[in-house]
């Protein structure tokens, strides 16, 4: 008996181990899963299995990031070394074993780069997104005008995004940015293009941005912008509903969106010296590491619901524009937005000034010092302000060890609560607050 149960199971293992569920799926959920890989990655799969051969030219997601060829080269003090490398466009597969010699990083990643054109002619179906890092080089070639318009007209891409980058902070530091976005007239205007994104370029111009009707989505990161080239470009976008602007150069002093269709706009990293916003429509406005005068801060935006503003940027931010010791800070900024430091019988003079800007807000994330009775004080009036506030987050940015050593004698010392910190809600009265919406 016990013999027999072993018989089954080996039986049963030996099944197992002869099923090739992965060929067995559609070809589509295979194109999908290999979606999600690097298109390095993504044609690698073609020596896997037969089955997988041809899997990669109907794959709705291409990345092309040379960036990823770095961990095929060894260490610098290592001369030649044993990793596998693929070539784009070809079979073209050197297994462990096969020594290569340790070149300039940036020359393999050209060569990367000018096997592009054999992917997107081998690629079989339409694209969903493509995203491509090249090097300077590629731009003043015309290649990045090339890889542009075969993927509107051709690929009928939907999200595109661009990097130019010459790996400057770990090879040569010539400059912050990439080079100027110029390029024709009208050529983004394309019928299925939603989403655009452009990281270490230098955007002179808006006329590459005309008729863009079905233009949703537009992310600039670490871009040379103008305030008159960013509010042109907005204007040209009748449909644009999130645009999100990060670590720009000197050259943006303000930002001004006059629009009726966004809904949705990311600050981080900038230093203005104003920001006007005039929208019906903007439902979300998230501020991170920001530095310009509080009081130059008009928002008209009845229709506010969710409202971030933190003193700690998102994303990496390699250029150090803003440190925390000179960015604005969120008090302020409430300060303003709710015009608590505005007399009673005030009249704007500014129509896009609401004196009520969080009336329909719903969630709310803030950076504050919660044992700093003057930021408190703020946060109490912005809560009762809020009268539809579902979810409010608030990061303090104080240690732990500095809130009990301000706390410990119970005594007011450099504007601190003159209390317990457990008693902190019900001293000031924000339960009551909380409780009543």
């Amino acid at each position: 008996m016990i013999v027999h149960q072993s018989s089954r199971k080996e039986s049963n293992c030996e099944t197992m181990a002869t099923d090739d569920f992965i060929s067995n799926l559609p070809d589509e959920v295979l194109a999908t899963i290999i979606s999600g890989l690097p298109a390095i990655e993504a044609i690698r799969t073609t020596i896997l299995s037969k089955r997988l051969k041809d899997v990669w030219r109907n794959v709705s997601r291409l990345d092309f990031d040379p960036k990823g060829v770095k961990k095929l080269f060894p260490a610098p003090n290592r001369r030649r070394s044993t990793v596998p490398v693929i070539q784009f466009g070809s079979n073209v597969c050197h297994d462990e074993g096969d020594d290569i010699d340790d070149t300039d990083p940036r020359e393999e990643i050209s060569r990367v780069v000018k096997n592009i054109d054999n992917v997107l002619l081998s690629h079989e179906r339409n694209l969903m997104s493509c995203r491509i890092v090249h090097l300077s080089n590629s731009y003043r070639s015309g290649d990045v005008e090339k890889w542009i318009k075969y993927l509107t007209s051709e690929k009928k891409v939907q999200e595109l995004a661009f990097l130019c980058d010459d790996f400057q902070h770990e090879f040569y530091p010539v400059s912050l940015y990439g080079w100027g976005l110029n390029l024709p007239s009208g050529i983004f205007s394309c019928r299925t293009l939603q989403s655009l994104e452009f990281t270490n370029y230098g955007i002179r111009f808006h006329r590459p941005f005309h008729h863009c009707h079905n233009l949703k989505t537009l992310k600039l990161y670490y871009c040379d912008i103008r305030t008159e080239t960013l509010e042109a470009i907005v204007s040209s976008c009748d449909f644009m509903e999130h645009l999100s602007v990060c670590s720009s150069t000197s050259s943006l002093k303000q930002v001004r969106i006059f629009s009726q269709t966004v809904k949705t706009v990311e600050l981080e990293s900038l230093d203005l010296e104003g920001i006007y916003l005039s929208t019906q429509s903007l439902g979300a406005l998230v501020l991170h590491s920001m530095k310009f005068p509080a009081k130059s801060l008009v928002i008209h935006a009845p229709n506010l619901r969710v409202f971030t503003a933190t003193r700690k940027p998102i994303t990496k931010n390699p250029y150090n524009f803003t440190r925390p010791s000179k960015q604005t800070k969120i008090a302020e900024i409430l300060e303003y937005c709710t015009h608590l430091l505005t007399p009673v019988n005030y009249k704007a003079s500014d129509p896009m000034e609401d004196p009520n800007l969080f009336k329909n807000l719903r969630e709310l994330t803030i950076d504050l010092d919660l044992n700093d009775r003057r930021e408190m004080l703020i946060l109490c009036i912005v809560l009762q302000r809020c009268l539809s506030l579902h979810q409010l987050e608030i990061n303090i940015e104080e240690s732990r060890s500095e809130i009990e050593e301000a706390t410990r004698d119970y005594s007011s010392v450099n504007n601190r609560l003159p209390y317990p910190e457990t008693k902190l809600w019900e001293k000031r009265g924000c339960a009551t607050v909380l409780h009543s919406h």
